[in-house]
């Protein structure tokens, strides 16, 4: 006999998986023109499977499974800016001028105004801070970045997530470098204890956004990638692609049309 609410089946890592997915930063909607941004960003997102990767990767660029959006949606938080993020990238890849789903979080700009933009975020996803699977890949949006709330929501959230399972963190903030000091919440040991939960996991890699850069850096052990930006002069995105054995992040520069710096992991047994 079943018995009623039983707990969900933990998720576990198996061969076959073969998973690419885009990542980007700080759209920016409502600043200056940037409408002209985003229409020249988005067919190269839709055109992105199918293209050679760089000789360093090999191959050639499966269809993604979405494109995750790591904050600063908009530049002020107001009503006008998120309705065109909205007509622009869509929520399911049906909707809008974007060809894929859509996986965004807020940024610091995103609260200037309050907390509109956020609660339409969370009505999106299902909350302030959400995950989701694509085969055994374990994929947790984060926020602005995690605080009191958002590290309680991903200690019950990796509960059912075996430890081997390639898990990948989206949030705003930077976690080294410019700008990672005196914006998140005032600091304290947000990130000690982000860290504390992670150790013993695999995770993948962490993406950030609020620097407006493209870049790679190693954080407590972990992978941490800045994929670019929309805004700014750091117009690249992160093509990521996940199989059983291994994980490459590659980085695609929509101006020229190149790609840029790529680095790859094989991922534990």
């Amino acid at each position: 006999m079943a018995v009623a609410d039983a707990a969900p089946p933990k998720r576990v890592r198996r061969p076959g998986t073969d998973v690419t997915f885009l990542v980007v930063s700080d759209t920016h909607f409502g600043f200056g023109d940037i409408q002209k941004e985003h229409d020249a960003l988005v067919p190269k997102l839709n055109a992105t499977a199918g293209r050679p990767y760089p000789r360093s990767v090999g191959g050639n660029v499966g269809v993604p499974r979405g494109l995750v959006v790591t904050g600063d949606l908009t530049e002020w938080g107001k009503v006008e800016e998120w309705q065109p993020f909205v007509a622009t990238y869509g929520l399911h890849g049906t909707e809008a001028k974007l060809a894929m789903p859509v996986f965004e979080m807020i940024g610091n700009h995103d609260k200037v105004h309050g907390p509109w933009v956020e609660e339409q975020v969370a009505k999106r996803h299902g909350g302030r801070f959400y995950a989701w699977d694509w085969d055994d890949v374990h994929l947790v949006a984060l926020g602005e970045a995690p605080d009191d709330e958002g590290l309680a929501f991903l200690a019950k959230d990796l509960e059912r997530v075996d430890t081997n399972v390639p898990v990948f963190l989206f949030f705003h903030l930077a976690l080294e470098g410019p700008w990672s000091t005196g914006h998140w919440f005032g600091d304290g040991d947000y990130k000690k204890r982000l860290a504390a939960l992670l150790r013993g996991r695999f995770t993948a890699a962490i993406f950030h956004g609020h620097h407006h850069a493209t870049g790679h850096y190693v954080w407590d052990g972990i992978d941490v990638v800045k994929p670019g930006a929309v805004k700014g002069g750091a117009h690249t995105f992160a093509v990521v692609h996940v199989t059983s054995e291994r994980f490459t992040v590659a980085s695609y520069d929509w101006d020229h049309d190149t790609w840029g710096a790529s680095f790859a992991r094989d991922l534990p047994r």
